[in-house]
């Protein structure tokens, strides 16, 4: 009986003991989730010297069942990772230098993994949990082809092989390239950050220890279609803190569609994304090089469009010069959190109104430093940054003078990403400082489209609009504007004149229901004894029905309405 008791606890040791080793991961495994639609499924075409070299430390893990009868790769398993990295039947993608780059450079202890994922022509709703049902209902055959390749589930597919994965290694990094097929979308980032934050939350992931590197679109003097869709992939550090884009400045295209990186192009892409995770998995083992000497706030007052989301621009400078981006990593003091909060070392400006933060943070060697800064949430930000003077057509706008120059027939204002929602306001008043001669009009969209449609208010020889905001309705039909989330405010003109913009504010004020519209305001001789009301700058009246020369009698500083007339009392008047 003993020696059977020996026997089975030397059993239930051993088999503990390979149950420890099967489910500890190889933190030198190195594992990396790729996704995206053609170039990152790979449309370059593979030369024999890419499929030469293949270090056995660069790894793929086979997602195609049809990779077995073709490659002999069976799904789910680990193999040297010789091109095609998506599936037997694509080219060279970014992965493949990526990995090359990586294993090239980090000790041979480390080994990389890629796990590709990839659709061509694919939207980014494609890889929404919750959206590719309705994308895949909407999509083409031939759509619907590649997405079944993934069980019609391309992002469940990735998610549960990236689960797998875990098992034999840690995931470092997402890499994406895609945007082709929703080209000049304002919305993509934030689809992009949904997709980005349920793949960390799926796999239990940190935002901090995980970055998503993010390619651009072909250049335009490559001959690129999309190279516009760049200028909103640049905006994504501002929704994703721990993103970074990947130039593809000379990367040369296929010179036939217009959408394709050439086979060199593309092993150019990926050695640039293999030196940026480099760069982001450096340490420093020194003293000095772990010691905080100072935090830095490259902004100390930020202004932001309420609504909008921008990474919190904060560094850490160590002793020995280095710096490194820390903005996830501290902690914040919030003196307005209804105002600005931080999530993920992005900034939401969620209401109006200002907010004093404090920023924190202890260095590995327990030192303690902090920073502090302003920010400014508002609606109607009359700053050079936050003032689109270009939403259609070039234009240009002047922050001292607040004065706005369209291009011809051109469109400038505020673009709400996330959407703004003015339904808690009765009125949304637009001020000039002098009459517009260029046919200027206040327009008000409820869709993140230009061409959507919008309600319209036109100046013609008058300085103020004063919009209904509960019964808009787009120009020319009966279709209501919800004021609850609309995207795009601003000023349309045939771009012959300057637009001085004066101010711009929302206001429950029912003494602008005479004024809806258009207040009629005329620069003629005013009458001293005529009896007016007085208003405060924010539509509050101060004062009813008195005499002209009376009305501003005892008032204190500030700026008042007067009949139709703006009035500043200071010193001295």
């Amino acid at each position: 009986m003993k020696y059977l008791f020996l026997i089975v606890a030397g059993l239930l040791l051993f088999g503990a003991h390979v149950v420890a080793q099967v489910a500890t991961p190889d933190p030198n495994f190195h594992i990396y989730l790729c996704f995206g639609q053609s170039n990152m499924e790979g449309n370059a075409k593979i030369l024999d010297q890419d499929r030469l070299g293949v270090s056995p430390r660069f790894k793929v893990m086979t997602v195609s069942a049809d990779d077995y009868s073709h490659l002999g790769r069976s799904t789910g398993q680990w193999y040297t990772a010789v091109p095609p990295l998506c599936r037997w039947d694509t080219g060279l993608t970014p992965a493949d230098y990526f990995g090359r780059t990586l294993t090239d450079s980090l000790p041979d202890s480390v080994q990389v993994g890629v796990i590709v994922i990839a659709m061509g022509g694919s939207g980014i709703d494609a890889f929404d949990k919750d959206n590719y049902a309705q994308y895949y209902q909407n999509a083409d055959a031939w759509q619907k082809s590649l997405m079944n390749i993934y069980g019609g589930k391309p992002y469940s597919k990735m998610v549960s092989l990236a689960k797998v994965a875990k098992r034999k290694g840690v995931i470092k990094g997402i890499l994406m390239h895609q945007g082709e097929s929703n080209n000049m979308q304002q919305d993509w980032p934030l689809k992009v950050r949904k997709i980005y934050s349920n793949l960390l939350t799926d796999l239990k992931l940190g935002a901090d220890s995980v970055p998503l590197l993010i390619g651009e679109m072909l250049q335009q003097n490559q001959g690129g279609i999309c190279w516009g869709m760049n200028s909103i992939i640049a905006t994504m550090p501002n929704y994703v803190a721990n993103a970074h884009v990947i130039s593809s400045a000379n990367c040369t295209g296929n010179g036939t569609d217009g959408f394709h990186f050439s086979t060199e192009g593309a092993r150019e892409l990926g050695k640039r994304y293999g030196l940026q995770m480099l760069s982001l998995l450096k340490t420093y083992t020194t003293v000095e090089g772990q010691t905080v000497d100072r935090l830095v706030i490259k902004d100390s007052a930020v202004t932001m469009l309420k609504g909008s989301m921008k990474k919190v621009p904060l560094t850490a400078v160590y002793a020995d010069g280095h710096s490194q981006d820390i903005c996830m990593k501290a902690t914040y003091e919030i003196s307005n959190p209804d105002a600005v909060r931080i999530t993920d070392g992005i900034m939401e400006a969620v209401n109006e109104g200002d907010a004093a933060i404090t920023a924190r943070y202890k260095g590995a060697l327990g030192e303690e430093k902090q920073v502090e800064f302003s920010v400014k949430s508002t609606s109607f930000p009359l700053t050079k940054g936050l003032f689109n003077p270009s939403i259609f057509e070039k234009g240009s706008f002047y922050e001292t003078s607040k004065t706005l120059y369209t291009g011809k027939y051109g469109f400038g204002g505020w673009v709400y990403t996330n959407g703004i929602d003015l339904s808690g306001y009765k009125y949304l008043v637009f001020k000039l400082s002098s009459i517009a001669y260029c046919g200027a009009s206040l327009r008000l969209f409820d869709e993140n489209s230009y061409w959507s449609g919008a309600a319209q208010y036109d100046f013609k020889s008058n300085k103020q609009v004063v919009v209904p905001l509960e019964s808009m309705v787009k120009s020319g039909t009966t279709t209501k504007v919800d004021p609850s989330h609309l995207y795009i405010i601003g000023l349309w003109s045939d771009g012959s004149s300057e637009i001085k913009i004066n101010e711009v504010y929302v206001t429950n004020n029912d003494d602008y229901t005479k004024m809806t519209g258009i207040e009629e305001v005329q620069d003629k001789v005013l009458d001293e004894n005529e009896p007016v009301d007085v208003y405060s700058v924010m539509g509050i009246k101060i004062r009813s029905h008195v005499l002209r020369k009376e009305a501003t009698l005892n008032l204190p500083e500030g700026m008042y309405l007067v009949g139709n007339q703006k009035i500043l009392i200071s010193k001295g008047n």
